[in-house]
């Protein structure tokens, strides 16, 4: 799954997304956002390469971290 560029909503758990910390999907038509933590379990942060690469394309800057 790719990373989320923009900040949301988890569908799964009702908490907020910020961007890289979460997983998007195409689903009836609009996008929605799962965490990470809902999707693997698994815990990230600011310094994990995923998190860097979304935030950076966030921003315009299109870097491999």
């Amino acid at each position: 799954m790719a990373r989320n560029m923009y900040p949301g909503v988890c569908y799964a758990c009702g908490k907020w997304v910020p961007t890289g910390f979460g997983h998007f999907e195409r689903y009836r038509g609009h996008w929605r956002i799962k965490c990470v933590k809902c999707a693997s379990g698994r815990d990230v942060s600011m310094t994990d390469r995923e998190v860097r690469i979304a935030v950076n394309r966030r921003n315009g800057r299109d870097l491999k971290c």
